[in-house]
């Protein structure tokens, strides 16, 4: 291990403490707030963060460069690695004042500042997860000569290929490196799939899509931006409400176009029945889209039930916690997902290549930090299940719809996320907690997440929010811990020193 996550880190420390670190300090409750209410004092000292939630300081640098280039308009300038990542957001954000600049490797474009188009593509490059990748402006910078890489990177020519090989493998015998993608994010993974899944919904003049428990913020988003009036979602948020799948089924059968849904689900790590619902989907000739990212496609085996596969490998693949990548994987089983990829391969944000070559740096540790995780992660189970002032745990293995994720992931395979709920003061126990607390997962440095407040703020600040959340089994005051590689003791002094306080 490299880097800790246990401490106190005053807000806005990268960790790690270099250039391209995905995770931020948010330490404490107050900071968090001012975090989401765009408080200038909180957002000033936070230079770098979770890149499609903070805009990194290398973006903003290479945006005052090009605002310098047109003093005369006060302008705010978004960057595209391609041209037709802006041709998409265009085409569903029907952007009415634009200025466009093609430079030789990305696009310019200039939007009149504070506007309403602002604001739409801020969330867009959030939700679609595109742009420049922190390395790719550093590596623009470079060139205009403002500044100079200080990164160290191990050039590899064969590093998507070095990637691909060791994913596929997780993925399981029937995946090969061919059957995978490569992708700027795991957002733009899902984006790109559920683009030409509509496509193909289209053409079966299917318009009925089912969101199977609660799925991650900007899947959620995506799916509702892209669907529009063309097609509608079901969504059964929680488990209780499962059941009703096959009823939904047997009366909308042959206008299902498919399923979307996490393995286990983000934050509550629920799991479906996948073998049945892999059946239904079969009979009626559905798509089944699964996400495996919570526990790593290496401990949940979903491919052979699966007919397209999405992963964010910003988790446990970059467990140094500085690229930002994912992946799509088609099984070759599934005629419906391997009629997919060329689309998806057309619509897609390929990573940059000096991203590529970071990650090729870490991916030969992937299966044994995912095995060290989970070891580690029965031991914090055991621990939060035993405190008496823990009210709820949430983990692979819970009693609720453990049994689901055992048919298909085994025995001691939990990943590295738990969550979990506080008896008494969330307040006190969040900032005396002497842990990293930001975004992210899947990384060598512990760290826990105020994940409803990070993601679902909005719904923390409304009633109609609140019932939302409530239905779908979300306490606000949930927390989502991922271990990391520290000894499971020293883990445990962190959270029993913050718990004796609230």
């Amino acid at each position: 291990m490299r880097v800790s996550g246990l401490g106190h880190f005053p807000l806005g420390t990268p960790v790690p403490p270099k250039e391209h670190a995905v995770c931020v300090s948010i330490p404490t409750f107050k900071d968090l707030v001012g975090y989401e209410e765009k408080k200038p004092e909180i957002l000033n000292k936070l230079k770098s963060g979770y890149p499609r939630f903070v805009r990194h300081q290398r973006i903003n640098v290479l945006s005052k460069y090009w605002n310098r280039q047109k003093p005369e308009a006060p302008n705010e300038t978004f960057f595209f690695s391609n041209p037709k990542d802006w041709d998409f957001a265009q085409n569903i954000l029907k952007i009415s004042e634009a200025e466009v600049e093609q430079q030789e490797k990305y696009l310019i474009v200039h939007i009149p500042g504070r506007s309403k188009d602002c604001a739409k593509l801020h969330k867009f490059f959030q939700h679609a997860g595109v742009g420049l990748s922190s390395r790719h402006a550093e590596t623009i910078l470079d060139s205009l000569g403002i500044l100079s890489i200080g990164e160290s990177v191990t050039p590899n020519l064969a590093a998507e290929d070095d990637i691909k090989s060791i994913i596929s493998k997780a993925h399981g015998p029937q995946v090969s490196p061919e059957d995978v993608l490569l992708t700027i994010s795991g957002a733009n993974a899902f984006t790109s799939v559920f683009r030409a899944a509509l496509i193909q919904a289209k053409q079966q003049q299917k318009k009925l899509w089912v969101r199977l428990g609660w799925l991650y913020l900007d899947t959620i988003e995506i799916m509702d931006l892209l669907v529009e009036n063309q097609a509608q979602i079901i969504d059964l948020n929680h488990p209780d409400e499962f059941y009703k799948l096959e009823e939904i089924f047997n009366t909308y059968g042959q206008d299902i176009a498919g399923i979307v849904t996490e393995f286990p689900s983000n934050p509550l790590l629920h799991s479906c029945d996948l073998v049945k619902v892999r059946q239904l989907c079969d009979q009626h000739n559905a798509l089944l889209i699964v996400d495996p990212t919570m526990a790593s496609p290496k401990n949940a085996k979903v491919t052979t039930l699966s007919d397209v596969v999405i992963n964010s490998l910003t988790k446990y693949a970059n467990w140094e916690g500085d690229v930002m990548m994912g992946s799509v994987v088609f099984p070759t089983h599934s005629d419906k997902g391997m009629a997919l990829k060329m689309t998806v391969s057309e619509m897609i944000t390929c990573p940059f290549h000096k991203d590529m070559e970071r990650m090729a740096e870490q991916i030969p540790y992937y299966d044994n930090f995912i095995d060290r995780t989970n070891q580690s992660q029965l031991e914090i189970v055991e621990y939060l299940n035993s405190h008496p002032k823990i009210k709820r745990v949430y983990w692979a293995y819970q009693q609720s719809t453990g049994k689901n994720y055992r048919n298909i992931a085994g025995d001691d395979k939990p990943g590295c996320v738990v969550s979990f709920e506080v008896k008494g003061s969330f307040t006190n126990f969040y900032n005396a907690l002497g842990m990293l607390k930001s975004p992210s997962f899947g990384t060598e440095f512990s760290l826990c997440c105020p994940y409803v407040y990070l993601a679902h703020y909005k719904m923390v600040t409304s009633e109609s929010g609140l019932k939302i959340l409530n239905h779908a089994g979300l306490s606000t005051e949930l927390l989502r811990l991922s271990v990391g590689l520290e000894e499971p003791e020293e883990i445990k002094e962190s959270l029993d020193q913050a718990l004796k306080l609230c």
